[in-house]
Formats: structure tokens, C-alpha cells, sequence
């Protein structure tokens, strides 16, 4: 049997030999045994009986033999000797030559001798092929988080995820391809998940924050609207603010009134804006004064807190705010958004960002750098990807559906991943899913807060 370590992978190195039941050689074992019977039953049994146990045993040589023949199958479709081979190529190992004995005229007979190899093990699920390089303070520990393209090269197929750890780096392939979802069928969000794809999710503030970039048409409003439905069915109150007073304006407005009865969490003039930020920050620290301020609450957040509910703050066209709000306004609500930012996540406040171009004289790097989860639409430039994900070395696909794009997600993609978001066919009215939504979470009791 291939050996296997106590997470359920296969181990492959230098040293690893093809399993005895992948060898030819026990196949000829197997058949030398069954001739061995076979004769004793020549010699030993006569009439009927001889014909019956011939019959039996010609069967079972069969069966040996289609069973071997389908595990060399398997064996040889396997990773195992995919990695071995990439072992061997790649001179991942070290070896010398070693005194083994002598030979008959007493000279030293000399071999080559392996003492050293790299480390691989993988694992099969359902969806994903999982190598595992393992990091063993050896002089191929340093190669162990840098093996993406060679081994894509070798399997065939694209990363989808990397997991670096301390002892080891998982490299994730896919062997099913995510799907799309469709938000006619999608069901609403259990608990805190956030679902994009079949295969991609987050926690809301797990991590925190959600930065949308996209140009005109890329699907940010699509996306946004779909978010809010989730937000909505999580229980949270929404705070939007929309300076274009387009569609996220008409849906804040919808909660507003159905929800919230006389409050307003819509703002759309800069001075609105700026008024709901400050009442998102009264609320912030309110909740650090009320949930944090003694010793008991000393390593707890937001989710340990029995009544608490999160609050998400929308924050539509950034850039188109900046450029139209008067300077006074823009470094108030500034500070007042990275403040939110900053400080957010143990309260519970989340920020979606939507923006067209992540410049940095619209949002400086640090504050980017705070967005957990980091989402571009559509076909970007080199630069305004190298600003939205930084530094990565790696082909981007030319995008052709709308609403798809690259996404990153703090400690769980190494690398931006593509993806398609939700799909809004054209028989789904929303603002029906919008009232359905409301009203399964409505709130029972709403508390009153200061409208500005």
C-alpha cells in the first residue's frame, strides 16, 4: 500500500517505490501460486471434482487479472508517479556515492546512493487534487511555496488556491470547475456566509471589509444589489450612500421606508453622506463603550455578544463623491470612513466600497491594504490591478462575461482567483426579492437614532 500520513495523503519522494499491488512482479507471484494449485490439483484430484476446482481456478485468475489490470489503471493515472517523475526530473533530491562492500578481488565496489529528497503528498477529494510540498528545514525548504507553475505545468491544470503554512504549502487544483450561481435559485446566505460561487465564500468581518472596482457596465450594481439581499436576510442594518443617487439610492430608500419606518439610512447629497458617517461612527464607538470597556470582554468581538447584529455601510462611487463634495466634507468623512475602517470589525460595522479605478490619490494604499475581500470586474489594467491586489505574478484570463472578474480573499486565496458572480436573469424581479427579504427580517423593534 502507498503510505499515507495522518491527514489521509499519499506521500511521494525520492524513496518511494511502486506499490506491491501496482508490480508485475506480484502479479507473477499471484500466478505462480495459482499454477502451483493447479498442478496439485492435476495430481491430487481426479473425475469431476478436478474439472470444478480447474473451473475455480481459472476464474480467479481472471478476476486477479482484471483487478490488477484496473489498479495499474488507476495507479498510473494517479499523481503518485507524476510527482515522482517531477522529483527525479527536477533533481529534488541529493545523493552520493557510498562504499557498499567489496568484490571478489577485494576492490571497494561503489554505488550512487540517495540520502536526501524533497517531500510531496497529495490528496483526491470530490473536487480538488491537493498537493502538499512540505517544508523540512532542508535545502528544498525554500522551493516548497514557489512550485505554482511547475506544477500546473505538470498536472495540467490551473491553481486555484495556495495555502502557505509553516510546515508545509498546499497547492489546490481543481478537478470540478466552479459553477456559476443564478440569483432566481440562489438561496439566502445560512448564517454569515456570504456565497459568490459554488465554491467561494466568505464570513462576513471574516475578513473584513469588501472593495468593489469595476468600470461602467462591469456588473458592480448587480453585485452590490445581490450583496444587500444577503445583508438584509443576515439581519443587519444597512447604511447606503449613493452621491450618483442611481439604484442603490431607489433600494436604500425601499428598506428605508419598509424597514426602518420614519429613519434614514440613504444618504445621496454630501452633506447627507457625511451625516450618515457620523452617525455610523457614534454607533461604532457606542458599541466599544457599551460591549469592550471592561476586563471581561478581553479577547471577544462583536459575535459574542447575544443581541448583537452587524451594520454594513455601502459606500457607492467613492471616486464621483470626492470629485463633486467640497474639500471640508471629503476630510470629514475621510476620517470618519477610516475610522469605520480601522476600528470596524470588533464592533461589527462592515464597509463595501464601490469604486471604478483604485488610485491612489482617491484611497491611499493603507487603507486599501485594510479590504479583506477585493474584487475587480471586468477587464483591468495592469496598473489598476497591481493597485487593487498589488504585486502578483500571474496571467489574468481576458474577461468576456459581465459581472466576471478576479477576486481576492485575505487567508484563503494566495492569488486573485476568477470568478463569475450570481447571474440576474431577466425573469427575476428584484425589488420583489428586495420586500421578501425585508420583511422575513424585519426587525421587532427599532431603535430610534438621530436623523441628520
Amino acid at each position: 500500500m502507498r503510505k499515507k500520513d495522518r491527514d489521509g495523503f499519499m506521500i511521494v519522494s525520492a524513496f518511494s517505490k511502486t506499490p506491491l499491488q501496482n508490480r508485475f512482479r506480484t502479479l507473477l507471484v499471484i500466478y505462480f501460486l495459482i499454477a502451483t494449485l493447479e498442478v496439485a490439483n492435476f495430481h491430487y484430484i481426479s473425475g469431476i471434482s478436478r474439472i470444478i476446482v480447474s473451473m475455480i481456478i481459472i476464474v480467479i485468475s481472471v478476476l486477479i487479472t482484471i483487478i490488477f489490470a484496473k489498479l495499474k489503471v488507476e495507479f498510473n493515472r494517479s499523481p503518485f508517479l507524476s510527482l515522482q517523475r517531477y522529483i527525479h526530473n527536477n533533481r529534488l533530491y541529493e545523493d552520493e556515492i557510498r562504499q557498499i562492500g567489496f568484490d571478489r578481488d577485494g576492490n571497494p565496489k561503489q554505488k550512487k546512493v540517495i540520502f536526501n529528497s524533497a517531500y510531496f503528498s497529495y490528496k483526491e477529494t470530490e473536487n480538488d487534487l491537493i498537493v502538499r510540498s512540505w517544508k523540512r528545514a532542508d535545502k528544498f525548504s525554500d522551493k516548497a511555496n514557489s512550485q505554482d507553475t511547475m506544477l500546473s505545468a505538470l498536472f495540467g491544470k490551473e491553481l486555484f488556491r495556495k495555502q502557505d503554512n509553516v510546515q508545509f504549502c498546499d497547492y489546490i487544483f481543481e478537478l470540478v470547475k466552479d459553477k456559476r450561481l443564478s440569483m432566481n435559485t440562489r438561496k439566502p446566505s445560512k448564517g454569515m456566509i456570504l456565497q459568490m460561487t459554488e465554491k467561494i465564500s466568505w464570513s462576513l468581518g471574516k475578513p473584513p471589509h469588501t472593495l468593489i472596482v469595476g468600470s461602467t457596465n462591469s456588473g458592480k450594481t448587480y453585485l452590490v444589489s445581490m450583496l444587500i439581499l444577503d445583508y438584509l436576510y443576515m439581519g443587519a442594518d444597512l447604511f447606503i450612500a449613493d452621491p450618483k443617487s442611481a439604484d442603490l439610492a431607489i433600494i436604500g430608500r425601499i428598506i428605508d421606508v419598509k424597514r426602518y419606518s420614519k429613519i434614514t439610512n440613504t444618504a445621496t447629497t454630501e452633506n447627507e453622506i457625511a451625516g450618515l458617517f457620523r452617525r455610523a461612527n457614534e454607533e461604532m464607538e457606542k458599541r466599544y463603550k457599551e460591549w469592550f470597556s471592561d476586563e471581561s470582554a478581553f479577547g471577544k468581538t462583536w459575535r459574542d455578544i447575544p443581541t448583537a447584529k452587524p451594520l454594513v455601510f455601502v459606500f457607492d462611487e467613492y471616486s464621483a463623491f470626492i470629485s463633486v463634495a467640497s474639500p471640508k466634507i471629503v476630510k470629514e468623512v475621510n476620517g470618519y470612513l477610516f475610522n469605520l475602517i480601522l476600528k470596524g470589525r470588533q464592533a461589527g460595522i462592515e464597509v463595501v466600497m464601490i469604486l471604478q479605478r483604485p488610485d491612489a490619490n482617491i484611497l491611499s494604499a493603507n487603507i486599501r491594504d485594510q479590504f479583506g475581500v477585493r474584487i475587480g470586474l471586468s477587464n483591468m489594467t495592469n496598473d489598476g490591478r497591481k493597485m487593487l491586489f498589488g504585486s502578483v505574478d500571474m496571467e489574468y484570463k481576458n474577461i468576456q462575461e459581465i459581472g466576471s472578474g478576479y477576486l481576492l480573499i485575505d487567508g484563503v486565496f494566495d492569488k486573485p482567483v476568477y470568478f463569475e458572480t450570481p447571474l440576474m436573469s431577466h425573469g427575476m424581479d428584484y425589488l420583489d426579492e428586495l420586500n421578501k427579504a425585508i420583511e422575513e427580517n424585519k426587525p421587532k423593534t427599532i431603535t430610534p437614532l438621530k436623523v441628520v
